[in-house]
């Protein structure tokens, strides 16, 4: 348990000490769509600021990525190079928005002149070129204004305006909205939105910041310590247990950890190993992530498919309906049927499935992004708790191999599958109270934190 909690408070350390920037920031809730078409001005009660926003070509390697992004949908392709390409922005009141407190280098953009502005996270900090013109970079906005995290803002000219021609096919529009954090929630203001911004003309914009290389790599060391403390502990408990519960059904799948703690100890190492190693590959390839981010973001948004009815409960805010959601779709459909059943059928086959979920877990969860970092503190429990729900119901799964070469199992091969199954029936109710725990802590986790963030 020490060794847990000091990996949670490496974490949270990591992330309150790099990324955590406290203090009122009037960009804080601003937010973007871009799109080629007119919002739906009929709309009452939102209020926006349009600008002609110029997209540029995508770099070489998330260029290639784009294909997969593609394979997910039309949508998700089109969020996925929102996400990545710069921009150039027309921005003719730049005075009137910005003060040199919000730089961290430079100075704001002449007016006349062929310079620009640019945000944090963009690819240049001293000239880029667009439509044969060279634009030079004067001056960079801090991390805090993540709106134009990878724009460049121009101000008036005669230059700038030969950049924005209507016919061109990279020119769209940024709708600049700003809504306070308590409205951002409301289920009213986000269908108004949804009708004023329709999918299937305009992008959400949602900035992606890297972590920095010191506070990713401490927060992945962090979430180790508390994968291999949290184990351990959850280990001695169920050995503790197995001397001092008389039921049965609980008893001999808790004694049987105990007989093969090398296997049940290795498989945990394994799982949570395979997270951690494909976190550390989403930190080299970030764009492989944010295909899937982009991806499982558009299913939760449209509504469809498993995450769009876990969306739905968690956006409910009831916690009772969101825990019975989770647990229904962790145990029927993650634990029994892609576990379980398929080791049954061929013994031990459920293990290579959990692995497979361990590695999407890595890429879909690695704090690459600093938006993903805050959310991981609270949700790195949640990880470690169902994620050793999966690996219980493979270890049983893996127990039926073992039973059929164990003659000390049966007599016959037939005997041994037969208590094998038996085995994995009682092992399951010991997945089931681990992963009812997981959801009831991810219901009130996620829903807490959608509160704090005013959605």
């Amino acid at each position: 348990m020490v060794v847990a909690v000091v990996g949670l408070a490496l974490m949270a350390f990591s992330y309150y000490r790099y990324e955590y920037e406290p203090g009122d920031n009037p960009w804080d809730n601003v937010f973007m769509y871009i799109g080629a078409a007119d919002p739906n001005c009929e709309v009452e009660g939102l209020e926006y600021v349009r600008r002609p926003v110029r997209l540029l070509p995508l770099a070489g390697r998330t260029q290639l990525f784009t294909r997969m992004a593609k394979s997910f949908g039309s949508k998700v392709e089109s969020s996925y190079r929102i996400t990545f390409q710069e921009k150039v922005i027309f921005y003719s009141d730049m005075e009137d928005d910005f003060t040199p407190e919000m730089l961290e280098w430079g100075r704001l953009p002449a007016g006349g002149k062929t310079e620009v502005l640019a945000g944090f996270a963009t690819s240049s900090r001293d000239e880029i070129n667009v439509d044969a013109r060279t634009l030079k970079v004067v001056g960079l906005l801090k991390k805090g204004i993540s709106v134009f995290a990878n724009s460049y803002l121009i101000g008036e000219g005669a230059e700038a305006e030969e950049l924005f021609e209507p016919d061109e096919e990279a020119i769209q529009n940024a709708c600049i909205l700003r809504l306070p954090k308590e409205q951002q929630g409301d289920l009213e203001t986000r269908k108004q939105l949804k009708g004023a911004f329709p999918r299937s003309q305009f992008t959400g914009y949602t900035p992606l910041i890297r972590t920095q290389p010191a506070a990713f790599f401490l927060y992945v060391a962090g979430l180790a310590l508390l994968c291999l403390g949290g184990c351990l502990a959850l280990f001695t408990l169920y050995c503790i247990l197995a001397d001092r519960i008389r039921n049965k059904w609980l008893r001999l799948p808790l004694a049987e950890i105990r007989s093969y703690k090398h296997l049940f100890i290795t498989m945990n190492l394994i799982y949570f190993g395979a997270v951690v190693v494909f976190m550390l590959v989403s930190y080299a390839v970030p764009e492989l992530q944010s295909c899937f981010l982009v991806g499982v973001s558009s299913q939760i948004t449209d509504g469809s498919g498993i995450l769009g009815i876990a969306g739905e409960a968690y956006m409910s805010k009831n916690i009772l309906r969101a825990a019975v959601t989770t647990f229904a779709i962790n145990f029927p459909l993650g634990s029994l049927a892609c576990i379980t059943l398929p080791s049954v059928i061929v013994p031990g086959a459920g293990s290579l499935i959990a692995g497979l979920r361990a590695s999407l877990w890595g890429l879909l969860l690695a704090p690459t992004f600093d938006a993903l970092s805050g959310m991981m503190v609270p949700h790195s429990v949640t990880l470690l708790l169902e994620g050793h729900g999966y690996v219980i119901a493979a270890f049983f799964g893996v127990l039926v191999l073992v039973y059929l070469f164990r003659k000390a199992e049966g007599p016959s091969a037939g005997t041994r599958y037969g208590r094998a199954l038996l085995m994995n029936v009682r092992g399951n109710l010991l997945v089931i109270i681990v992963l009812a725990i997981a959801a009831v802590y991810e219901a009130i986790e996620v829903i807490l934190v959608m509160l704090w963030a005013g959605r």
